[in-house]
């Protein structure tokens, strides 16, 4: 992951459609440049925002012009272009997965059992840096990856173009491999400690559950997913 701090920089990366993570802009900062950069966020739908101006020294140091982005090693994709080329009809939501070396593992197991995608909150997640590039073992440029601004929307449109949207949830009383996958479905996976929103939960239309000794409290968000996309794709093989 490369970070761009000159604001010329920046705008030379959003003209040329460098795959960029997130903007953070000085709140000092208004002028023309800014305003030309804002509107060509505002139009690749990439995250922006304003930030007081040692927010930005913390994260790239002081030799900065009020800019910072990060470019990310992959390119993301809208949700209409994975619409557009549905093959397995499985798709993977992330819900605010924190830590990079599980979103990286995620995206390994998404990748072996070929989904459609993979749809990403940009709110409380682990950036596409570097060491989700590692952990995922090169697999990041073989998905679909897509930054949500807002998942419980993305959702209903998944539910409108036919999905069935489930989502991981170890209080349901229905185990994940009593649920037919062979249709078109998403899989919404939660955040490390609390799990899959509630809101989230509420519109999904079926929660599951991973059976195991109650020896163990809960498993790895990471080992909970490959479990069940594994089961979702010997479904759909089968």
């Amino acid at each position: 992951m490369a970070l761009v701090t000159s604001l010329n920089a920046l705008i030379e990366a959003l003209r040329d459609g460098l795959p960029i993570n997130k903007v953070l802009i000085s709140r000092s900062r208004h002028d023309a440049k800014i305003a030309s950069v804002l509107d060509m966020c505002r139009e690749r739908g990439i995250i922006f925002q304003f930030v007081p101006a040692e927010a930005v020294e913390r994260k790239v140091g002081g030799k900065n012009q009020g800019v910072c982005a990060e470019i990310a090693p992959v390119r993301f994709f809208s949700l209409d272009d994975v619409l557009a080329n549905v093959k397995t009809g499985l798709i993977v939501i992330l819900d605010g997965i924190e830590d990079t070396g599980n979103l990286g593992a995620m995206i390994r197991s998404a990748a072996a059992v070929d989904v459609d995608g993979i749809v990403i909150s940009v709110r409380h997640s682990a950036p596409v840096n570097d060491t989700v590039w590692k952990t995922s073992a090169g697999t990041l440029g073989k998905v679909r990856l897509v930054q949500s601004r807002n998942l419980t929307l993305d959702g209903e449109k998944l539910k409108k173009n036919g999905f069935w949207v489930v989502a991981a949830d170890q209080r349901s009383q229905v185990n994940f491999f009593d649920f037919d996958f062979r249709g078109k479905t998403a899989v919404i996976f939660g955040n490390e400690s609390k799990g899959v929103s509630p809101l989230l939960k509420k519109n999904a239309d079926q929660l599951l559950a991973i059976p195991h000794a109650q020896s163990v409290e809960s498993l790895n968000v990471s080992a909970a997913a490959a479990i069940i996309l594994f089961e979702a794709w010997r479904q759909k093989k089968g």
